[in-house]
């Protein structure tokens, strides 16, 4: 496992404040590195299936990139919420440019 991942695992669970939004990361992805996090507070939407059916009623999620706008540092939501030494070296391996 790569140190992005290695770094980000700890947070699937975790409610994170994204701007106004406020989700549970329920999944990680390294490539680009991001969160996959489900929209707390929000009615459920419906899910379609591949022909735009509605099928079932979940709650919205959303993915969200650990780089800033800029991309190239940790996003400031993030740099915020997650623990120090955390922070600093995802923020490290954004600006490296191996994250």
């Amino acid at each position: 496992m790569n140190t992005t991942l290695q770094l980000l695992e700890p947070l699937i669970g975790r409610e994170i404040h994204i701007g106004a939004h406020r989700g549970t990361v329920i999944e990680i992805q390294d490539d680009p590195p991001s969160l996959i996090l489900r929209a707390e507070n929000s009615p459920d939407a419906f899910q379609v299936d591949y022909l735009g059916r509605p099928r079932s009623m979940a709650q919205p999620t959303w993915t969200q990139p650990i780089a800033g706008d800029s991309g190239r540092g940790l996003h400031p939501d993030l740099q915020r919420q997650l623990p120090r030494e955390t922070a600093q070296a995802l923020d490290e391996l954004i600006k490296s440019g191996l994250a």
